[in-house]
């Protein structure tokens, strides 16, 4: 008997009940759109832009871990990057074993050997820091580059790193100016005196 129509509960009228069934279905198609449109345009294997690389440590490092053969960088399967520094998983052509290479060196900044950080994001921020660049500053030289960027979380990490030996540093400065302008002064006593 009731040829009202309802929509969540409540009286609708026909035509605004056909509205709201279009969005719906318009909203839902571009949805499976642009996820359709996501994963064709993912490409598995494609890693773009460029790198800081320690062409030595790269050298090295690109031997398979199983078969001992020398690795090809078009077998890139992934690539894990901290800061400047990559791991690239390789894939040997022989065994077929992924073999991770390391693109820089590392160092361990604490003596329990569970945190490292990597010299070239180092050198990257200690030079940051010595030019007056913040990591904006920084990241903006970076994307003109086409290099991956750093976030401020990791720059303040490696800014902590290298903060205290800035301060050793100019501390001795100080320290070394200091003596000199006292020998200085005590060399030439008399002639400032007779200034006076």
């Amino acid at each position: 008997m009731e040829t009202r129509l309802r929509y969540k509960g409540k009286f609708i009228k026909k035509k605004v009940l056909e509205k709201k069934i279009k969005i719906r279905e318009s909203a839902h198609k571009r949805i499976t759109n642009k996820l359709e449109n996501e994963t064709e345009s993912v490409k598995p294997n494609l890693i773009e832009g460029s790198r800081v690389v320690e062409l030595t440590e790269l050298g090295k490092n690109l031997k398979c871990c199983r078969c001992n053969d020398v690795l090809c960088l078009d077998n890139i399967i992934d690539e894990i990057r901290t800061g400047l520094h990559s791991i690239l998983k390789v894939k040997c052509i022989n065994c077929n074993a992924i073999t991770r290479v390391s693109t820089g060196k590392s160092h361990v900044i604490n003596n329990d050997n569970k945190c490292k950080h990597f010299d070239s994001t180092t050198g990257v921020v200690l030079g940051a820091i010595h030019a007056g660049y913040g990591c904006t500053g920084l990241n903006k030289i970076f994307a003109c580059a086409n290099i991956p960027t750093i976030s401020p979380k990791l720059f303040k990490r490696y800014e902590r790193e290298v903060g205290p030996a800035i301060e050793k540093s100019a501390h001795q400065s100080c320290e070394k100016a200091a003596k000199e302008e006292r020998q200085l002064v005590n060399d030439n006593i008399e002639k400032l005196c007779a200034f006076l």
